[in-house]
C-alpha cells in the first residue's frame, strides 16, 4: 500500500522513491526538438493520480514538472531537487529507446 504523502507535497518525491513498487507510468508522449526530448506521461502512486513530465538533453535533465491532483503544488526541479532522481529512474524504467 502506497504511503500517504502530505498535501503540500512537502518530500513526495523522496517518500515515492523510497516505495517505487507503488508507483508508475505510462508514457503519454514524447516530442523532439533538435538534440532535445520531451516525455509526458500519466502516473499513479497509490491512490494519487497525475501527470509527469521531463526534457532531457544529452543525458541531462534540464526541466521536470510532477502534478498529483490532491496536492496543492506542482512539483518542479526548482522545488524539490529530489525530482532529478525521479526523472532518472523514470527514464531508465519506462522509457524505451530504440
Amino acid at each position: 500500500m502506497a504511503k500517504t504523502l502530505p498535501i503540500s507535497g512537502a518530500n513526495a518525491v523522496k517518500i515515492i522513491l523510497k516505495d517505487k513498487e507503488e508507483f508508475s507510468c505510462t508514457l503519454k508522449n514524447t516530442m523532439e526538438l533538435t538534440d532535445e526530448k520531451t516525455y509526458v506521461f500519466d502516473v499513479t502512486y497509490g491512490k494519487y493520480i497525475g501527470t509527469f513530465n521531463f526534457r532531457i538533453r544529452n543525458n541531462e535533465f534540464l526541466a521536470a514538472n510532477l502534478n498529483l491532483m490532491t496536492l496543492k503544488k506542482v512539483i518542479t526541479m526548482d522545488n524539490d531537487a529530489n525530482l532529478i532522481k525521479l526523472c532518472d529512474y523514470v527514464y531508465k524504467t519506462y522509457v524505451k529507446e530504440a
